[in-house]
């Protein structure tokens, strides 16, 4: 099978997600916006789509964003596995007719999050333990819509992790990152070091010892319960 990554910056590669699906034998072709790559014509001419982060909102009105917002739209409605993560999942979500608001917690760090009613039915998620802490970099949230099915939880960011068709999935928080990719973002990120301070950037550190490898884990476990719905 033959995938394409839509990548919106060098630091926010799928990692993780891109390893496991080139590990079981499929192709992986990224599409790199953040240096003019182009999004292709027809969006449903890949097995999947994955649609990583960034510091660009979904509300951004530029034509770049405005374009990737119509072809995921595209792609959902066309029945396209998709996986997004943290940006990818809010275009996904906007696509899909949410809203994309400001966050009610700025999440940057370590986070647990919970089951819903529809987490143990569900393919991908019915592995995750409930309270897995997760690395979240992100100041924007969304709404939820019909159309989407809630997989994760927090009682402060309530919208973690949706499904909408049967193999299109949107995750708020990042599962596919190394502790090599955090450092980088927090060397990247003046905004987000500056709002957590000094103190909390090493409790940050001091988590990911503790939460890194059971996350890590569950990533594999989902991308290959992604896979097999393919």
């Amino acid at each position: 099978m033959h995938f394409i990554i839509v990548q919106h910056l060098d630091i926010e590669p799928a990692a993780i997600i891109a390893n496991v699906i080139e590990a079981a034998g499929h192709q992986c072709s990224c599409i790199d916006l953040e240096h003019g790559d182009k999004l292709p014509t027809k969006a449903n001419d890949f097995d999947g789509i994955i649609v990583m982060g960034g510091p660009q909102s979904a509300n951004d009105q530029d034509d770049v964003m405005q374009t990737e917002l119509a072809w995921i739209k595209t792609a959902i409605n066309a029945n396209t596995p998709m996986l997004g993560v943290c940006l990818g999942a809010q275009i996904m979500a906007k696509a899909a007719g949410a809203e994309i608001t400001p966050s009610p917690l700025r999440e940057l760090g370590w986070f647990p999050i919970f089951h819903t009613a529809s987490t143990t039915d569900d393919a991908l998620f019915k592995s995750m333990a409930d309270g897995l802490s997760v690395f979240q970099w992100h100041g924007e949230t969304f709404s939820l819509t019909e159309s989407m099915t809630l997989l994760a939880t927090h009682p402060d960011v309530p919208a973690q992790a949706f499904r909408l068709g049967n193999a299109q999935y949107g995750l708020q928080f990042h599962i596919e990152i190394d502790a090599s990719i955090i450092e980088q973002w927090i060397a990247y990120g003046e905004s987000e070091r500056h709002h957590l301070g000094e103190k909390s950037i090493q409790q940050l550190h001091q988590d990911t010892q503790l939460c890194l490898n059971p996350m890590q884990q569950f990533c594999r476990q989902m991308v290959k319960a992604w896979l097999d719905l393919l």
